[in-house]
């Protein structure tokens, strides 16, 4: 066994471990969605926080491995540039739109008092949710084609440009879902 195989492992468990980390987050986001009592819900709020936790090592453990492994053994590999700039979009995407965004869900759960609110079900339902995972699970796949095909500079930004647009558009349905719900029930 050799330091390449080391960070090689930690790669790939870092890799591993972000995919557990967006469908734990992918799960939370339905429950909170579809949960009809506080318990239920701060339970899922607490998975979802710890779950951002183990999201940022993993993301960190596939980062650090993956430029030890570019610097030592890969080259600046166009695919690998790509791959980097998808991985920063990752994190700015969480920062922008899901952190925010699930601040506001808790304080809202918190002010509930034991109940749950009009407001507190809008703030949870809100689309941004859906679109910021959805892309990010998007994108997280497109490294992984990436990190496959090793196409060319072109190549590497169409893919991620094209699982970008992927992302977004899975979500219309969901869209089209909740604007039914809503004209239903006023």
């Amino acid at each position: 066994m050799n330091a390449y195989s080391i960070f090689l492992f930690f790669h790939i468990v870092g890799a591993l471990g972000l995919f557990v980390a967006l469908g734990l987050e992918w799960t939370g986001l339905w429950q909170l969605r579809n949960s009809s009592t506080p318990e239920h819900l701060l339970a899922w709020m607490v998975i979802l926080k710890n779950t951002r936790k183990f999201g940022l090592a993993s993301m960190l453990a596939t980062v650090i491995s993956g430029i030890y492994l570019m610097v030592t053994a890969w080259g600046a590999a166009p695919w690998l540039i790509v791959t980097l700039g998808a991985l920063v979009l990752v994190i700015a995407i969480t920062q922008a739109l899901t952190a925010p965004q699930m601040t506001v869900v808790g304080q809202a759960l918190a002010a509930g008092k034991g109940t749950l609110s009009e407001t507190f079900h809008s703030l949870a339902n809100h689309p941004i949710l859906f679109v910021s995972i959805q892309t990010r699970v998007a994108i997280a796949l497109g490294i992984v084609l990436l990190k496959v095909a090793k196409p060319d500079f072109g190549g590497s930004l169409l893919t991620i440009a094209v699982v970008i647009l992927l992302g977004i558009a899975s979500v219309i349905p969901l869209l089209r879902h909740s604007h039914r719900q809503q004209m239903l029930t006023h």
